[in-house]
């Protein structure tokens, strides 16, 4: 009897922790979340990995807790080429095929073709393409989480303090001949103009370009005091950028905001002297003095899963931090309760605290926008030194000053 007895309570016992196993398991719930992003180049592939390691860190620690049941993130990204045509067939896939609640993207002609998909299926787009028209108050699953035009008005505060010790007048800015490089030439004709300098020609040349000599030479006949290499990728383009220029024989000041990660590359192929002086945006925010909190963690475990320290992309994530903290606040995964509880929010990211914003210059009053901090830095010796930073709240008063329209925060 007392061995049946024994018997018994191990099979009651072993069928309530089968009971728990299989009722927790079923509590679990997926939330699928997509995005779309150029493969071709590193800031896609970048992306994708930061994106994939963050929601796996998320699902790690629990995922997310809504209304009493678990939800675990599946990462859904699938390749734009960086054009509209392969952006819309991936946002339909996205929407109509795999059900995704929220999308990030970051490329101005597959976000321009995606988002008439978004829109009227209620799907949030979280963006940090550089394209204006997603401002238009008639979108309203839309925010656009990375500070690229408040990113431009941070440079402004930055150059209007670095130029008070300068002779410099003019400026040249070269960019990609496409929607992103026409764009980016816009924002940065107006800073450079409130900074008091002479904006003398905008230079494009065909994105993916090899022979970049023409473009070079052009610049060098115009001969300016600065260029400004506007939305240039990480990687690749940057460098041939640069080689360009410098074999050109032009001799000024370099603004590139994109190139810290390629600095290396750029000496390594033509030396030293080909980057000295040459203003950058820190990308790599583990390089500056009191990092933000959570980029040291991430970045060990980036470092663990993949080998190296990859950071073109950090930038392109912010909507991520975002999202999950709406998505807390809601308490749901309705889009409707979560662009309401995301108007004004405040979040830590790899940069810091960066805050969502108005855009009351475009008619649009709804939280759309935002600002994150910006560090900034200059090469010398081959090393990138840093020399300053813009807070998020510094970069919305400027913007205040220099674009109007009305209250931005």
């Amino acid at each position: 009897m007392k061995g049946k007895r024994f018997f018994m309570i191990g099979v009651i016992s072993l069928s309530l922790i089968l009971l728990l196993f299989f009722s927790a398991s079923a509590a679990v719930k997926t939330l699928r979340i997509g995005a779309t992003a150029s493969f071709a180049d590193r800031n896609g592939i970048q992306m994708k990995r930061i994106l994939e390691l963050l929601s796996g860190k998320l699902n790690e620690a629990g995922g997310l807790a809504l209304k009493g049941e678990r939800y675990d993130v599946q990462m859904i990204i699938y390749d734009d080429k960086y054009q509209a045509d392969a952006g819309r067939a991936a946002f339909e896939k996205l929407v109509y095929q795999d059900k995704v609640k929220l999308i990030f993207s970051y490329g101005g002609a597959p976000t321009l073709a995606g988002i008439e998909v978004t829109e009227p299926n209620k799907v949030l787009l979280f963006t940090s393409t550089q394209a204006q028209q997603i401002f238009q108050p008639k979108y309203k699953y839309t925010v656009h989480t990375r500070a690229s035009t408040l990113g431009v008005v941070s440079n402004a505060v930055f150059w209007k303090k670095y130029l008070k010790s300068t002779a410099l007048k003019t400026v040249v800015i070269m960019t990609n001949d496409d929607y992103t490089g026409h764009s980016s030439a816009k924002d940065y004709t107006t800073m450079w103009t409130h900074c008091g300098m002479k904006v003398v020609d905008s230079l494009y040349y065909k994105r993916g370009a090899v022979d970049l000599n023409p473009v070079a030479a052009k610049l060098k006949s115009i001969n300016p005091d600065i260029v400004e290499f506007a939305s240039l990728t990480q990687g690749l383009e940057t460098l041939r950028v640069h080689k360009a220029v410098y074999q050109s024989g032009w001799k000024g000041l370099i603004s590139s905001e994109q190139a810290q990660g390629t600095i290396p590359d750029i000496v390594n192929v033509c030396g030293k002297e080909a980057v000295e002086g040459t203003i950058v945006v820190i990308s790599d925010t583990t390089t500056i003095p009191n990092p933000p909190p959570l980029v040291i963690p991430f970045r060990k475990s980036y470092m663990e899963k993949h080998g190296v320290w990859e950071t073109d992309a950090l930038r392109m994530v912010d909507g991520w931090f975002y999202f999950v903290e709406a998505v807390k606040r809601a308490d749901s995964v309705d889009p409707d309760a979560i662009i309401d509880k995301i108007q004004g929010l405040s979040v830590e990211t790899f940069f810091g605290t960066s805050r969502l914003c108005r855009r009351p210059d475009l008619g649009n009053n709804r939280y759309v926008d935002c600002a994150t901090p910006k560090f900034y830095g200059q090469v010398k010796n081959g090393e990138v030194v840093y020399l300053d930073q813009i807070s998020a709240i510094g970069q919305i008063k400027m913007a205040e000053e220099m674009l109007g329209g009305g209250k931005w925060e």
